[in-house]
Formats: structure tokens, C-alpha cells, sequence
């Protein structure tokens, strides 16, 4: 663990609620999930929309085997016809979000070395701007592919369960409820939604 882990875990083990389960978890692995290239992170993350992580694995390793020879390739990837991202099991949406998604960064409409420097608004903003792309998606790219340590995206339905569990909650909050509800593990709200998804999963 760097610095900056030991330092949100001690801020999450000073919760009652949250002690036990980063002792039942351990260590925070990010890096499981994260790859050099943010491209790669960004596609996984729009196949995973509105998905079981184990649907959506099926469905990622589907769109690597329709590009064998380098992955991901955006050239590559905008040549596939309708037929075969359908045939992956993306649906018309995810496409349509794919081939945008690529052709942006073809012709530097969305700059993913430059999101690097950006605030985490900055880059939300940027990565909206894709069709498909909302707000859900870029608060993963944040999370998983830049490793920013503060993003609390409140609309996630495991993230809405897990709250009510842990917080011993009658139902799982709304949004707009679940916002407010990260405040008290600032500035390290990502790790505290990483523990929280491990929860859930367990």
C-alpha cells in the first residue's frame, strides 16, 4: 500500500460501520481493474453499463476476440460491422456509444492523455460529451482507470444497496438521498465506494 491508501483506511476504520468490513476485505486492489490504457478502461466500462460484472465479462472478451490482432484498435474496432458488435452481445446503444466513443479519440475531440491533468469535473465533463456516455461511466473511468481517490457516484444501484446494509438504512436511498451520504468519508469517498461494492458482492 502507498501513502495515500494507509491514510484512507485509517480514515474508514475510524467508522464503526466501515471498520469491520475493511478488516474482512483487506488491502484496496484498484489496480485489478485498471489497465494502461485508458481507452481499454473506458470500453470495458460502457459494455459493464446496466450489467452483472459477470455478463459483462462474457460480453468484453466477446468484442477482444472480434479484434485478435491488437485490442483495443479504434481503427479496428470502427470497422466492425452492426452485425458483429449485436452478435457480441452489445446492444444498439453500446454500439452507437462505441463507434463514438472511437471515432472522438481518432480525431482528438476527446484527448484521453489530456484527462490526465484535468480537475474530476473537468473530465466528467470531457466524457460526457461521447453519446452513451453519462455520468455513471465517467465516475468509473475516475475510480478505475485514473485513480482518483474522492469520486462517490450516488446513483449506482450496488453502491444504493450496500449504503442500506451498512448503514442500517429501512431501504436502499435514493440519488439524490445517497450524495450526501459519501460526505463523511471525504476526501477518500472512492475507496469507501470500492469497500462498499465489495459488500455488496460478498
Amino acid at each position: 500500500m502507498d501513502a495515500r491508501d494507509r491514510k484512507a483506511l485509517a480514515l474508514l476504520r475510524r467508522d464503526p460501520r466501515m471498520r469491520g468490513l475493511v478488516e474482512k476485505v483487506g488491502p484496496p486492489r484498484f489496480h485489478e481493474y485498471s489497465r494502461a490504457d485508458l481507452l481499454h478502461n473506458l470500453i470495458e466500462a460502457v459494455v459493464a453499463q446496466q450489467l452483472s460484472g459477470k455478463v459483462a465479462t462474457v460480453i468484453f472478451n466477446r468484442l477482444k476476440a472480434l479484434c485478435p490482432r491488437r485490442f483495443p484498435d479504434p481503427k479496428q474496432i470502427l470497422r466492425l460491422p452492426d452485425e458483429a458488435l449485436r452478435g457480441a452481445g452489445l446492444s444498439r446503444a453500446k454500439g452507437v456509444c462505441m463507434r463514438d466513443l472511437c471515432g472522438a479519440v481518432l480525431s482528438g475531440r476527446l484527448d484521453l492523455k489530456a484527462l490526465e491533468g484535468l480537475s474530476d469535473e473537468e473530465v466528467e465533463r470531457a466524457l460526457v460529451q461521447v453519446k452513451g456516455i453519462g455520468p455513471w461511466t465517467a465516475h468509473m473511468a475516475l475510480i478505475f482507470a485514473l485513480g482518483r481517490a474522492d469520486v462517490w457516484p450516488a446513483a449506482d444501484l450496488g453502491l444504493r444497496y450496500a449504503l442500506k446494509d451498512v448503514l442500517g438504512l429501512r431501504a436502499a436511498p435514493t440519488p439524490r438521498e445517497a450524495g450526501p451520504m459519501g460526505d463523511r468519508w471525504r476526501p477518500y469517498r472512492s475507496y469507501a465506494c470500492w469497500y462498499l461494492w465489495q459488500h455488496q458482492d460478498g
